[in-house]
């Protein structure tokens, strides 16, 4: 059952989602300008309150990739078995995320760590896994309590499949549906967990902060003057090619149905109305 969006329920999960980015520090907020997108697009399997797979999210925000998410949640019915077909034929008897395609490589990847040091062999300029997102600096600190705390919060919020049977019919769209944001924003979380609940593909397009002066709203930012994104920087191309002169996320558009919309609250509500 889906229970109502209403305003009083959607700041409750708002709240939820911002204490889930409180506890990981702000990770993943912060991306490089000019990332080395692929010609193909990598697809992820994900289950979106896994922390695993949050570990590869913040990965990704950082080199700022844009990938198709597959999203796999628990009594899922499309992608989560297309997963375990796939875990099957490299001999892995248990269904497990996240799971990493490569098709500009042919790599299929499925531990976490293992995903990360990929990404950044070969999507950044540096060639390394930075100590940041290495095992040993994660396990310091109680970072692994905050990683896995986060994900409880998420739980909080019944991250599973909503009509796992049902979504049989709808999780495949004709056209990707295409969603802007970046992983520790709260709100682009609340679009991405209704999307995993209802088993919906997207293409991800991380729009992740480039500068100190990226920090703000679409109206007001830390910038004396106008504001003016990274040139020739990832944001400065969205901005210019997609979002109209603006940049505010979560923004999601639907090829299918020609919509594009702003605000989490309006986007859960056309995704509940449209697929669920």
């Amino acid at each position: 059952m889906i229970v109502a969006n209403n305003k009083v329920v959607h700041q409750i999960k708002s709240s939820q989602s911002l204490l889930s980015t409180l506890m990981r520090g702000g990770l993943s907020m912060m991306g490089t300008s000019h990332p080395m997108q692929p010609e193909k697009p990598l697809i992820l399997y994900e289950f979106e309150a896994c922390p695993f797979c949050r570990r590869v999210r913040e990965a990704m925000t950082h080199l700022n990739l844009d990938y198709e998410s597959r999203p796999s949640p628990k009594q899922g019915q499309i992608y989560r078995n297309e997963l375990q077909a796939k875990l099957a034929e490299m001999k892995i008897d248990k269904i497990q995320v996240p799971f990493l395609i490569d098709q500009n490589t042919g790599e299929s990847l499925p531990e976490s760590q293992d995903i990360i040091d990929y990404l950044f062999k070969h999507y950044s300029k540096q060639g390394r896994t930075p100590k940041l997102f290495q095992p040993n600096r994660l396990q310091k600190g109680g970072v692994g309590i905050f990683n896995t705390g986060a994900s409880l919060v998420s739980m909080m919020r019944g991250v599973k499949a909503i009509h796992p049977k049902k979504n049989e019919a709808r999780g495949r769209p004709e056209q990707l549906i295409e969603l802007y944001g970046f992983e520790a924003s709260p709100f682009c979380r609340l679009v991405r967990e209704t999307l995993c609940q209802l088993e919906i593909s997207y293409i991800n397009h991380y729009v992740a902060r480039e500068q100190i002066q990226d920090i703000g709203t679409s109206k007001t930012h830390l910038s004396i003057g106008k504001y003016k994104p990274v040139k020739g920087g990832k944001r400065e191309r969205i901005m210019d090619e997609v979002m109209n002169g603006k940049i505010q996320v979560p923004y999601l558009i639907d090829p299918n149905t020609g919509t594009k919309i702003f605000e989490s609250k309006d986007i859960i509500e056309y995704l509940n109305k449209t697929y669920g």
